[in-house]
């Protein structure tokens, strides 16, 4: 029999991972996924692929994995198997089998993401957002947002030194929702760049807390950097939510 292929929907609390790749000195989500599966399935070599990559802090809802393994336990057995030795900070969400071809980083068509950002001082809750004691300007969030939309070069909101071949996105949602003293931001894009996210928040907050002007986030936008410099928000308030296939390549 050969090595059958899984999709896994991850949700994990980022903070005490230092991100998702594994690493050698360093707790990681990738790690502690492979050494449960290692263990459960007796296979030696476990390779799990996600389908982002997230940082140390960020936090997962709907983070994708797959992973081929030689085993025969069907996968609804296979999530609560599986779950039973992980940590409580991490957790299979689901486990269906779809097809050789199926890779949950390249066959992505798209990601989506909130931030959260509050301007209390939350006790209950603060690992998982930036609490901001500043005054914010929501019309000003909304109008950068706005101009996120669509077809763009992200060169001045990408990790300075990326090896990323383009730094051309296209995003589908660009929205801030403001409920209270709280701020969340939702972001959907065919792909993202290294810190992307958090550069493009915390840029957002500059031009929101009256320090950089429209004009300049615009001129970021279009020309890369310039001017002003891009200011990366915590890792506390990310949440990678969800990530999109085309209906085909998740059907076994």
């Amino acid at each position: 029999m050969g090595a059958l292929n899984f999709k896994l929907v991850l949700e994990y609390d980022g903070t005490a991972f230092h991100g998702w790749q594994s690493q050698r000195r360093e707790r990681t989500v990738q790690a502690e996924l492979q050494s449960a599966l290692r263990g459960l399935t007796g296979q030696r070599k476990v390779v799990v692929i996600g389908a982002g990559r997230t940082d140390a802090g960020v936090h997962a809802r709907g983070q994708v994995a797959s992973v081929k393994l030689d085993t025969t336990i069907p996968p609804d057995r296979l999530q609560q198997a599986v779950n039973s030795k992980l940590p409580e900070d991490l957790r299979v969400r689901s486990a269906a089998l779809v097809p050789n071809s199926f890779h949950a980083q390249r066959s992505a068509t798209a990601r989506r993401y909130s931030y959260a950002v509050t301007t209390a001082t939350p006790v209950l809750g603060r690992q998982y957002v930036w609490a901001s004691s500043w005054q914010h300007d929501v019309e000003l969030l909304s109008r950068c947002a706005a101009m996120i939309l669509g077809r763009h070069d992200f060169a001045g909101f990408a990790k300075a030194n990326s090896d990323t071949p383009s730094t051309v996105c296209i995003v589908q949602e660009s929205q801030w929702e403001s409920p209270g003293p709280q701020l969340t931001y939702h972001v959907t894009a065919d792909r993202f760049l290294h810190h992307m996210v958090r550069y493009l928040v915390g840029t957002m907050m500059e031009v929101a807390r009256g320090h950089y002007a429209l004009e300049q986030f615009a001129a970021l936008l279009e020309d890369g950097p310039g001017e002003v410099s891009v200011q990366r928000a915590p890792a506390s308030g990310l949440v990678l939510e969800q990530v999109f296939y085309p209906a085909g390549e998740v059907r076994a």
